[in-house]
Parts: C-alpha cells; sequence; structure tokens
C-alpha cells in the first residue's frame, strides 16, 4: 500500500506496485501500433513519421520508468500474439534483458528513433496532451542524463562527457521552443487562472477533463466536515473556519500530507509556497494542505480535473543548470532564472560554487518547483554529493537521502511481485537482489 511505500517498506511479497505498474499493456499497444504503421500503404511518408515519432518516443518513456524502478525488464519490441500466427502462450512469456545497459541502451535507441522521425516537425496536438518532438527531446534529456551519473550494472558510468553533450543538444533546443508563465500559479489550471491548459510552458501533459477522468488530488484535501475554527495562516491571518479552500464536497478525507519543514524551506517572498500549499497553524499544530491542483468547479462543485504536467520548461532549464554542473561548468543562470520568476526581484543571486554545492542547490529549486509533479523520487536517484553517491543516501542534511546505505542499498532498485515471478516461466529466480525470501 502507499504508506508501506512512503516508509519505504518494500518487498517481494509487498513491492508497492505489481505486474510491472501495468506498462506492459500499453506497451502491447504501442508495439502493435508501430507495427501496423510501418506496413500501412494508406499513410503519406510525412504522417507516418509523425506517428512512428510519437510510438517509439511512448514506448521509450514506458520502458524508462520500468528501468528506473526495476532495472533488467523483459525487452517486448513487437506484438507477438499477433505476428505469430498460431500464437502461442510461450508468445507472452519474455525473461529480463541479461543486463542493465542492455536496457538502457534500448531506451537510447528507441527515443533516438523517435527524434529522427520526427523530422523537426515541432506540432504539438490536444493542448500539449499528445506525445511530441519536444517531449522526446526531454526525455532524450533525461534518458542520456541518467546514463551520464547512475551506476549501471554496480559500475560507474563510462560515456559520461558524450551523454551529457547528448543531453545538452537535446534540452537547449526545446528551452528555444517554449517560454515561461509570468507567475508560477499561472503554469497550472486552476480555479483561478482557468484557460492555462496548454499554456506556453508546457510541454507535455497527461489531459484530466471533467466528464471523462479526475486525478488524485482530492486525496490530498481536507473533508469540509474538518473542523477550522481558530486556525491562521502563514501570516497570522484567520482563515474561513468552513471550507476554505472551497472544495465543496470535492474532498474526502486528507490520505497524504507533506511535512511542514518542506513549507518552511522557501522564502518569505517565494510565490511558490502558498501557490503549492494552504498553511495553516494552530498554537504547535503546523499543517500543509495541498492547493497547486485545485481543479475548477462544476455546477457549484470541486472537480480535480488538472491536468498533470509530465514535462514544462522549468524543468528543462534545471535539467540545463545540472548538465553544466557535471560538465564542470555553471548552473547559476537557468537557477537564477526559477527563482527569479518565483520571487521577483527579492530573489537571492545564486554564485556557483563547488559541485557538490551547486547539486544541492538544483535540487533544492526542483524540491521547491516540483511539488506533486513525481519528480523526487528521481532526482533523489540520479542526483550526486561531491563523491558521485546518489542523494537518496544523504541522511546528513534536512528533507534528503531516504534510504540508509548500509542495509537498504538494493531499494534503489524495486523488487518484483510474487505472482509476476511465478505466473511468468522466464522469471523464475530472477529477483532482483536483496529481496529474494522477503
Amino acid at each position: 500500500n502507499s504508506a508501506a511505500v512512503i516508509r519505504q517498506d518494500i518487498r517481494e511479497s509487498s513491492p508497492g506496485i505489481s505486474g510491472w505498474a501495468g506498462f506492459y499493456g500499453p506497451i502491447f499497444q504501442v508495439n502493435n501500433f508501430i507495427y501496423q504503421v510501418e506496413k500501412a500503404t494508406y499513410l503519406s511518408a510525412t504522417d507516418k513519421s509523425y506517428y512512428l515519432g510519437q510510438a517509439y518516443g511512448l514506448r521509450a518513456y514506458y520502458y524508462f520508468h520500468l528501468y528506473r524502478t526495476y532495472g533488467r525488464v523483459p525487452l517486448a519490441l513487437e506484438p507477438k500474439v499477433i505476428t505469430n500466427t498460431p500464437a502461442t502462450s510461450q508468445d507472452a512469456y519474455l525473461p529480463r534483458a541479461k543486463t542493465e545497459k542492455e536496457t538502457l541502451d534500448f531506451i537510447k535507441s528507441d527515443v533516438d528513433k523517435s527524434v529522427s522521425n520526427f523530422a523537426a516537425n515541432y506540432t504539438t496536438k490536444f493542448q500539449k496532451a499528445q506525445w511530441s518532438l519536444a517531449a522526446s527531446q526531454m526525455l532524450q534529456t533525461e534518458v542520456y542524463l541518467w546514463s551520464a551519473k547512475v551506476k549501471i550494472d554496480g559500475a560507474a558510468p563510462t560515456t559520461t562527457s558524450a551523454d551529457l553533450a547528448t543531453a545538452r543538444a537535446a534540452v537547449e533546443q526545446v528551452i528555444a521552443k517554449y517560454s515561461l508563465q509570468p507567475s508560477f500559479a499561472n503554469v497550472f489550471n486552476s480555479a483561478a487562472v482557468a484557460s492555462s491548459r496548454g499554456n506556453n510552458e508546457i510541454i507535455f501533459a497527461l489531459r484530466y477533463q471533467q466528464g471523462e477522468a479526475t486525478n488524485s488530488y482530492g486525496q490530498f484535501i481536507y473533508a469540509i466536515t474538518d473542523p477550522l475554527t481558530g486556525y491562521v495562516d502563514d501570516k497570522g491571518v484567520s482563515i474561513p473556519s468552513s471550507d476554505p479552500l472551497q472544495v465543496a464536497g470535492g474532498g474526502t478525507i486528507i490520505r497524504y500530507e507533506y511535512k511542514y519543514e518542506l513549507y518552511a524551506k522557501y522564502a518569505a517572498t517565494d510565490a511558490r509556497a502558498n501557490a503549492t500549499f494552504l498553511n495553516f497553524n494552530k498554537g504547535t499544530v503546523k499543517a500543509l494542505n495541498l492547493r497547486k491542483f485545485l481543479g475548477v468547479f462544476v455546477e457549484g462543485a470541486r472537480s480535480f480535473s488538472d491536468d498533470f504536467p509530465i514535462y514544462r520548461l522549468a524543468e528543462a532549464y534545471l535539467l540545463l543548470a545540472e548538465i553544466k554542473n557535471k560538465q564542470g561548468q555553471s548552473p547559476a543562470t537557468e537557477i537564477n532564472l526559477i527563482r527569479a520568476r518565483a520571487q521577483g526581484v527579492a530573489a537571492p543571486i545564486f554564485v556557483s560554487g563547488s559541485f557538490e554545492q551547486n547539486e544541492l542547490a538544483i535540487f533544492d529549486e526542483r524540491d521547491k518547483e516540483f511539488v506533486a509533479e513525481g519528480k523526487r523520487w528521481y532526482d533523489l536517484r540520479r542526483m550526486q554529493d561531491a563523491a558521485g553517491e546518489p542523494l537518496v543516501f544523504r541522511k546528513d542534511l534536512p528533507l534528503v537521502g531516504v534510504l540508509d546505505k548500509a542495509t537498504e542499498a538494493h531499494k534503489v532498485i524495486w523488487p518484483i511481485d510474487r505472482s509476476t515471478l511465478a505466473s511468468d516461466e522466464t522469471l523464475k529466480n530472477d529477483q532482483n537482489a536483496g529481496y529474494p525470501g522477503t
């Protein structure tokens, strides 16, 4: 369950996520799409190329999530149950790749194919909710930056310089095509800025729409029956005792809550603090309620139908900062751009320091910029201290590391659940290290 995952209590019998997180269903659909498009005679060469750009990009995206979660994974490249006639049960079985390198090299190949197929066509569709060239270049940036910094098959990367160059070229092309919103709050579709969907900062987003699907952020919101009399905000001003965020019945119960220490990291002048959280205090109680994805009112009720941004320009800038830092260059320009948008003229000017000082400054900025956007775990695994160790082990810094290196190092890769291991004969005795028998 989610609480166990938060506590890092993951094991073969209780893995947090089962069945490869459900990714192989979509991968099968993409493989079938690629198969059908490549043999199609009714598509123009231009259309075929664009669709293959989308498909290879999505497949690389799915596999990159699987790779960062499980390391070696089965690499399904074609829809065998369709292409093999007659299909057999064996067509549904596939062993894991022999090495992490084989897996990562495949992902690199797919994302490179995607960029090539798009042929410099930056057309985006459905208000950034369909995959695009810019989405593939953001993924290419992430993949090659990961390859440049994270151990592979237990060894330090050997292609760091070339990987950083590839990542930088990709992200710099993206940056040239987009623009930051003037204020942080404008980035997200909310009751205050209902027109922000697909704005110029959004590169790719998962679409949620009233009447179609809603996101899960209602679980971060109080129930309107919660008594809030006597609570004050960060400035000591009393908040309404009844439904201060106008949830209007859209909330249920706060299932997940952020620590106050995260809110305390924001400067008083940082607009992201109160655009991200409602802070309410009473005596020694200091609590937070996520307000970043509040959704919209529909017929007097709150609907949690905000898009979920996968990639946006602020991240492109901070990825470029991280690349520059690893290349031994100053990341100050990009850090200061993001700070200035958040704090205006009050923003403290960042001055480049040591590699580790810069890396922690980038991490800190990402922590405040991307709350509830699904970035932090991967940041902890990818970003490094001066010795090249991932920040996931840095427990000497507040709100940073979450794993004890001496006893929990294996948890950077998650276990495969027992049901999956038992149902696929090619996976027998191929659990990730550290988990068997647990």
